[in-house]
């Protein structure tokens, strides 16, 4: 399916979600939550997942950081 749209946010989204949550593949995760947010750069909630996987993956406090601020100017209400 991903295979069959690899430039569609919203499935690359719930895929990553799937990988982090359900498989525990944080790496994978992450590439595809990347690809989502080159996208569809206005989707607060994903920009914190991506957030959240390279805080989880490298340890990037930094660059989670920034992440998670753009998700909150993206997204204040969510």
């Amino acid at each position: 399916m991903v295979e069959a749209n690899p430039g569609n946010p919203l499935l690359l989204g719930n895929y990553a979600k799937f990988l982090k949550e359900i498989r525990g593949d944080y790496s994978r995760a992450e590439e595809y939550c990347g690809r989502a947010i080159l996208a569809n750069l206005d989707d607060g909630n994903l920009l914190a997942v991506y957030a959240d996987l390279i805080w989880h993956n490298q340890n990037d406090i930094q660059r989670a950081k920034s992440y998670f601020e753009q998700a909150v100017k993206t997204a204040p209400n969510d």
